[in-house]
């Protein structure tokens, strides 16, 4: 595994652990609103870092490569629209809330991310490290 999936692998572990930390703090309490907004700067940050390092060194992997190119243009609009809606969430409670719409609205966000991980670790990852390895041979 490269040291860039792996990186990335612990930011997501990272976030998990602070979306599990909410979920037992209760939504609706003020500590668990604190950490949940705590959280917004590692989202950033990890959203960052993939722009930023993960999928330009997967579209370099995967040139000449049709269906990783596909792949990664793919999973790099969906992950677009997915920031959009983080960010579109904390933004929106970014002076805390309440209620059962705050708490569907974490239900959602939430849900979309744990599935958008595995996706990611399973699918996007696993084909990175193919590629990288054909390339390096």
């Amino acid at each position: 595994m490269s040291d860039l999936v792996r990186t990335l692998k612990n930011e997501h572990n990272q976030l998990k652990e602070l979306l599990d930390r909410v979920k037992v703090l209760g939504i609706g309490t003020a500590e668990g609103q604190r950490t949940l907004r705590g959280a917004r700067q590692v989202f950033v940050e990890h959203l960052a870092h993939e722009d930023r390092d993960f999928y330009p060194a997967f579209l370099a992997a995967s040139a000449r490569r049709p269906d990783a190119e596909r792949m990664a243009m793919q999973f790099a609009a969906e992950m677009t629209a997915i920031s959009k809606d983080i960010l579109g969430f904390f933004d929106k409670y970014k002076d805390g809330g309440s209620g059962l719409e705050y708490a569907r609205d974490f239900g959602r966000l939430s849900a979309a991310l744990f599935l958008r991980w595995h996706k990611e670790e399973s699918i996007l990852y696993t084909r990175y490290a193919e590629l990288a390895a054909t390339k390096a041979a």
